[in-house]
């Protein structure tokens, strides 16, 4: 059986699209459906058309897409001046969908809101260009572009000619199953439709008959903006500070980094209540700097490491250090103490466009509001761009990886009860509590069950 199709009607130039650009890539995502999208050059007026059933769109007004944004938590400062085209953004917009997919995202994202929420002139191709660039588009990629726009023309005739015969009235448009669904505002509706058709995260067949197939992302919210960026790997250094090096027995030489990695289901957002794991009595924290990767590279320099960077975050590397210590003692890999169920606690991304510099400011944690570990991000071993360009050299590292650099002196237990606040300058704040292991709430859920039950027979 094939996943069922849902189309995707879309302009670069719309604020509606802009509103909720990221929700409509979360949809691929987060239900089993088969996105085609459909870019159109210009969008549809449906002003010129009588207000009815089909046309239910208010008239398009500025204070209206900002009054939206700003109830989504979306920047929202586009200039005084109206955009006049978006031709060279939708040309190469249309050449990834085709020929890169795998930057399409990025792409798109990055263009839809550059003009409403950024104030840039998206009709200017220079401008778009360097857009495209920033976001992995190489100039190769836009030459290709440039040389494919006939064929990009007679694609985006076509959908004009699809949209008309349809009765695409404005966008963001979708088609499912036959239903329509029309405006920024109908997302939730379409949501509803999905889940209700149970395309959304329960088991469902394909084509390839996969089983047990869960395909709902682990993902991070990314903060000031409803997007969430979908985790791929998680990437540890380990002893990155002098001090914390020392604490564990070790000489900070500036030796060659060395990494570890956590599986994605390690992961888990901050504010979380963790139980207290299995097979250990020793369960500590670990604050640390958390980098978050938003372009692929490969084999790269520091000087150029920075441009894959998306953000940061402010974490825990959560830590059953008894089994890390055992398994360090005879030489073995540290899974065991490492690479465990939530054992990775991140709070929201904070976007590199968002802050002023590169973090290097405080780093502090509280455990039941005593300070437990308190040093600067700059105090690193190895720096950001040293960990990216040094990890670069074996893996090809892509969107989504999430890099741990390592935490400062002062890590130590946790037990059931304790509070974990850390937060990083200019970066932001991690949370945690940690509560009993699942066997004992069980045990415990069981004995308040029975003494009620006593106290039942005792009333009767």
């Amino acid at each position: 059986m094939s996943l069922p199709k849902l189309k995707i009607v879309f302009n670069y130039r719309s604020p509606f699209c802009a509103l909720v650009i990221d929700e409509l890539f979360a949809l691929q995502r987060r239900y089993r459906v088969d996105v085609e999208w459909v870019i159109v050059k210009d969008v549809p007026r449906p002003s010129s058309l009588p207000i009815t059933e089909q046309n239910p769109r208010f008239p398009y007004n500025r204070e209206d897409c900002e009054r939206r944004a700003r109830w989504r938590g979306i920047d929202w400062a586009p200039p005084k001046w109206r955009l006049t085209d978006v031709v060279a953004a939708t040309h190469i917009g249309v050449w990834l969908l085709r020929n890169k997919p795998e930057l399409f995202e990025a792409y798109t994202l990055r263009i839809s809101r550059a003009y409403w929420s950024y104030g840039k002139n998206i009709s200017d191709a220079a401008v778009v260009e360097e857009l495209a660039r920033e976001t992995g588009v190489s100039d190769a990629d836009t030459a290709a572009a440039k040389a494919a726009i006939p064929a990009a023309e007679i694609e985006l005739a076509d959908n004009a000619k699809w949209c008309e015969a349809n009765g695409v009235l404005g966008v963001p448009f979708f088609i499912v199953d036959g239903l329509k669904f029309w405006g920024s505002d109908r997302v939730g509706d379409l949501k509803r439709y999905l889940s209700d058709a149970a395309y959304g995260p329960a088991l469902a067949p394909v084509d390839s008959g996969i089983l047990f197939n869960d395909a709902t992302p682990v993902t991070l919210p990314v903060a000031g903006r409803e997007t969430s960026v979908a985790v791929n790997r998680i990437f540890c250094v380990g002893r990155n500070y002098s001090e914390h090096a020392r604490e564990m027995g070790f000489d900070p030489t500036r030796e060659a980094p060395f990494f570890f990695m956590k599986p994605a289901d390690a992961l888990v957002r901050s504010g979380a209540s963790i139980s207290y794991p299995l097979a250990t009595s020793r369960y500590e924290y670990e604050m640390e700097l958390v980098v978050v990767l938003g372009q692929s590279v490969t084999n790269t320099t520091p000087e150029q490491a920075m441009k894959a960077v998306f953000g940061y975050a402010a974490g825990l590397d959560m830590t059953r250090r008894d089994l890390q210590l055992a398994a360090r003692e005879k030489g073995r890999p540290w899974e065991l103490g490492k690479a465990f169920e939530n054992s990775a606690v991140v709070g929201p991304i904070k976007p590199v466009e968002d802050l002023a510099e590169n973090p290097g400011g405080q780093i502090v944690l509280h455990v039941n509001g005593k300070v437990k570990q308190d040093a600067k991000v700059a105090d690193m071993i190895w720096s950001v761009p040293e960990i990216i360009a040094n990890l670069s050299q074996f893996y090809t590292l892509r969107p989504g990886d999430v890099i741990f650099t390592g935490t400062p002196a002062g890590v130590g237990p946790v037990v059931a009860g304790d509070k974990l606040h850390g937060e990083i300058a200019d970066v932001g704040e991690v949370a945690a509590v940690i509560v009993p292991r699942l066997e004992e709430q069980a045990l415990a859920a069981a004995k308040a069950k029975a003494e009620n039950a006593d106290w039942a027979g005792v009333l009767r």
